[in-house]
């Protein structure tokens, strides 16, 4: 009977044993041959996986396993975990059993003692950043109500915060999962709010009497008259030359170059002292293309401005498109690609995604392939689903993907634009 008892006690911590689920760690694996290295990161909903190249991969847990769905949604990418320090990734709508193993990857380093004291310190931070945001705040909160100081203060400014702040909290919440930088976010949100109200001068006794809508509007009609003030008392940016260079292009984006979009181009070039070619109001000699004048803004971000100086570029080119009084829809669509592709810099500088569109031409055959070739040199190919298809490019606007989109299909290539995060 005593025996019987022991073998029941054993059994049952054996079970409890057995019953532990098989975790992963966090820490640095390498594939079977070592040549390809990745992070990871596990928490009990999720593994976020680090690529050598920079890419990252989200799994979260779904029915027991770890899943990320298809861009193409023909299927998932799946983690199955081997033992504590192994795990592979597998690619198939079922069993991993059934599906393509991608590949095996072997724990070969747990994060370091200076891991722990970073996320430490990141935590910290939020903590200094409330500190931070009051202190900031209460300057210019004591002297709200008065109307220099709230005219002192740019709305644009203030506005763009909203559209810098608001991806970022996404991309934390839902993407990433760093709620310190949502926090930070929250926070940049909270001042964005309050700038807002202080520099359209709802504060200011005098203006008591006046709408929310007609405060916005005096303040944006204020910040319309005084831009070229700032920019004219500006030494000369860091890539002038260049700029000069994409508002003469973009003046020619819609096939006429108005007067004030002249004198707006020659008043820069004056003040920072760049001579430039005569330019004729009316018809330009050459239309701008899109993907030259896309490839003309990513040199000039490619010398890595000065990102306060690469964000005054973006109402630079809003100046530029409304000179005339009028945006037409090439300006637009090239103002929404041009403010992506400098929002994508800004990301890039302090940490961060948003999305894009990544235009692809699908060859049906090898001429078609050979004529891709012939007519975008140096041009990406890739290998999927056992066909090629071409890369043409990453762009930040919709309507500017479907644009090349359109060029290309012109020519009877099948071509698409696919949503993707960069």
């Amino acid at each position: 009977m005593i025996l019987l008892k022991e073998f029941v006690v054993i059994g049952f911590f054996v079970s409890l044993l057995t019953a532990q689920p098989v975790e992963l760690s966090s820490g640095f694996y390498h594939d079977a041959s070592k040549k390809d290295s990745i992070e990871v990161d596990v928490d009990s909903e999720k593994i976020d996986l680090e690529l050598s190249n920079g890419s990252k991969l989200r799994f979260f847990l779904e029915n027991g396993k770890y899943k990320m769905q298809n861009l193409s949604g023909d299927g998932y990418t799946a983690v199955k975990i081997l033992g504590n320090g192994q795990f592979q990734i597998y690619y198939d709508h079922q069993d991993p059993s059934s599906g393509s193993v991608i590949s095996n990857y072997k724990l070969y380093k747990k994060p370091g003692v200076l891991n722990k004291i970073i996320a430490f310190l990141v935590t910290s931070a939020l903590f200094i950043s409330i500190f931070q945001f009051y202190l900031k705040l209460n300057k210019v909160w004591k002297r709200r109500g008065i109307k220099e100081v709230a005219s002192s203060i740019s709305i644009v400014a203030a506005l763009l915060g909203f559209a810098v702040g608001f991806p970022f909290l996404l991309n934390s919440l839902f993407i990433s999962g760093d709620y310190p930088a949502a926090g930070k976010s929250v926070l940049g949100l909270g001042m964005a709010v309050m700038m807002t109200l202080i520099s359209m001068g709802y504060f200011v006794d005098e203006n008591r009497e006046k709408g929310f809508i007609r405060l916005l509007l005096d303040a944006l009609g204020a910040e319309k008259s005084e831009s070229t003030d700032l920019l004219s008392a500006m030494l000369r940016p860091h890539g002038a030359n260049k700029i000069i260079e994409i508002l003469t292009q973009l003046a020619a984006i819609d096939d006429d170059v108005a007067q004030e979009e002249v004198d707006l181009i020659n008043e820069f070039a004056e003040r920072w002292r760049i001579n430039i070619p005569e330019i004729k109001v009316g018809k330009p000699e050459k239309v701008t293309n899109l993907l030259e004048l896309k490839d003309l803004v990513q040199s000039y971000l490619d010398e890595k401005p000065d990102v306060e100086v690469a964000q005054n570029l973006v109402d630079l080119i809003n100046m530029m498109a409304e000179a005339d009084d009028e945006v037409t829809d090439e300006e637009a669509m090239a103002v929404g690609e041009f403010t992506g592709m400098i929002a994508h810099y800004v990301s890039q500088e302090e940490g961060g995604s948003i999305d894009a569109f990544e235009v692809v031409i699908v060859p049906q055959n090898d001429e078609q392939s050979d004529a891709v070739k012939e007519l975008i040199p140096n041009i990406n190919s890739v290998k999927k689903q056992g066909g090629e298809i071409f890369i043409v490019g990453t762009f930040y606007s919709e309507d500017y993907a479907n644009a090349i989109c359109g060029k290309y299909i012109s020519l009877g290539l099948f071509t698409n634009s696919i949503k993707v995060k960069v």
